[in-house]
């Protein structure tokens, strides 16, 4: 579950070293939207090869295998900001280590890995964690924020 919500934070990570990207506008009591806006997905993957390095930057949709929806944007410089289902903001670096995916949330000491799979049709992907749980990463429209919304 730890590195199943640190994928979702692979999908979003690291506002505090973006502070012109607008992600530190969202407060933590922010919640997901499901607004299922496609983003035009043709230019995001290129070639086949699976991975993160392969999707930044941009702003992707995750849904976790028990049906959570979490939004995370990729920032240039290998960075991300995510806002969970629950609302919880977090932040940090995303990088490669034997080949797969990792998410190192900012303030944690042990990075979260994933087995990303190959580029589907409409750019989406899956990504399994360490304890074998699959989450369809898929992108969307816009920013972070624009999938999200404050709690009144």
């Amino acid at each position: 579950m730890r590195n199943t919500i640190a994928f979702a934070a692979l999908l979003a990570l690291s506002a505090c070293n973006n502070a012109d990207s607008g992600a530190n506008k969202v407060d933590a009591t922010a919640t997901a939207t499901a607004t299922g806006e496609v983003a035009d997905a043709s230019s995001v993957l290129e070639g086949e090869a699976p991975g993160f390095e392969a999707v930044a930057p941009g702003t992707y949709q995750i849904t976790r295998a028990g049906g959570e929806v979490d939004y995370i944007e990729i920032h240039p410089g290998m960075t991300f900001s995510r806002i969970a289902a629950d609302g919880k903001a977090t932040g940090g670096s995303i990088f490669m280590k034997d080949g797969k995916t990792c998410f190192l949330v900012e303030g944690q000491a042990q990075e979260a890995c994933f087995t990303d799979g190959p580029r589907q049709a409409g750019g989406t992907m899956q990504t399994t964690s360490a304890e074998g749980n699959v989450s369809t990463v898929r992108p969307v429209e816009g920013h972070l924020e624009d999938h999200v919304k404050t709690k009144a």
